[in-house]
């Protein structure tokens, strides 16, 4: 099936490496500069480093003849503006240096694939070697069912949706780690973790009272973080998630992912994205934030990693996807 994928070269300088895996590892990614086709929903994020030559900048007669390492990720959250100060160069900088952000699930990754057009990678070969060069993201159709397969990425359904159940767990390239790379991309500030969760927590009490009419919402914790209640003595559990990237993924725990599906009055999800921290006062203060509402939410087996729990998150808009 032919599908339209945004191919995107990451360098092998320390920095392109320390921006790669803070990428997959947030499941965010971000552009320096505007370009019209990121406006333009895709379906997959082929990202693509080490090439054999060493320098991807060389005649296609040149990179056709080697072999580049690959991650492919879906593409589940359109372009949207960040506000959060995100990234590692970001946050000690305190500017927005990449403020062009889509969100996207790591699915599969594979090493040495022949850079021949006449094999998996079609046209997009020639795409990863535009975006070397030029420094930017490149969009082309391509039919991903060979290299969805020769990746070993089981899908469902025509839309060849990936199954992340059935795959590996969160991809990783294989270069060794980068020095300087912060784990995980969540803060090991406990600081900052603490004042993101209380804002999205905030927001969501805000958000359930105003928006849905709960006249009483008590924040618990555990086992789930907001339980609502009216007078008639209906009652409602909310499951919150709070990050400063784009909320394509969240992080769950086996007893959150129990309660989603077991429980009697319909768990939600809410997700609040690129949330701001000031780090300068103290304590920190946290603003601003994008919400998503996914109301009783099954957790499907699906959208969950087989590695963890780590799930990507529906509603960003993907019905603007084809």
């Amino acid at each position: 099936m032919i599908q339209p994928v945004l191919c995107i070269w990451s360098s092998s300088s320390p920095n392109g490496r320390r921006n790669l895996l803070f990428g997959l590892e947030t499941q965010t990614w971000g552009f320096k500069d505007y370009d019209p086709q990121y406006a333009v929903p895709s379906r997959w994020v082929l990202f693509g480093h080490d090439h054999t030559n060493g320098s991807p900048r060389v005649e296609a007669s040149i990179w056709q003849r080697g072999s580049v390492d690959l991650v492919v990720c879906e593409f589940t959250s359109p372009l949207y503006r960040g506000q959060a100060p995100h990234w590692p160069d970001e946050v000690e900088s305190g500017v927005v240096i990449y403020p062009h952000r889509i969100g996207l699930t790591p699915v599969a990754r594979l090493a040495s694939v022949d850079a021949n057009p006449g094999g998996v990678l079609g046209p997009a070969s020639e795409a990863l070697r535009k975006a070397a060069i030029s420094n930017r993201g490149v969009r082309v159709e391509l039919d991903v069912a060979p290299l969805l397969r020769t990746m070993g990425v089981t899908t469902g359904g025509e839309s060849l949706e990936p199954d992340l159940s059935r795959t590996a767990g969160s991809p990783r390239p294989s270069f060794p780690p980068v020095r300087g790379r912060r784990g995980a991309g969540r803060s090991h500030d406990p600081e900052f973790n603490k004042v993101i969760e209380d804002h999205a927590v905030a927001f969501a009490t805000k958000h359930m009272q105003e928006k849905h009419g709960w006249t009483e919402v008590e924040p618990l914790g555990k086992p789930y973080d907001l339980v609502c209640r009216n007078p008639s003595g209906k009652e409602k559990h909310v499951e919150v998630k709070g990050t400063s990237g784009a909320g394509a993924d969240v992080e769950y725990t086996p007893n959150e992912i129990h309660h989603f599906r077991t429980c009697p009055h319909g768990a939600d999800l809410i997700v609040v994205r690129d949330i701001v921290v000031d780090r300068k006062q103290r304590p920190y203060v946290a603003t601003g934030g994008e919400l998503l509402h996914v109301e009783n939410y099954a957790a499907p087996a699906k959208d969950l990693q087989a590695t963890g729990w780590l799930g990507r998150v529906p509603g960003w808009d993907l019905e603007t996807i084809q």
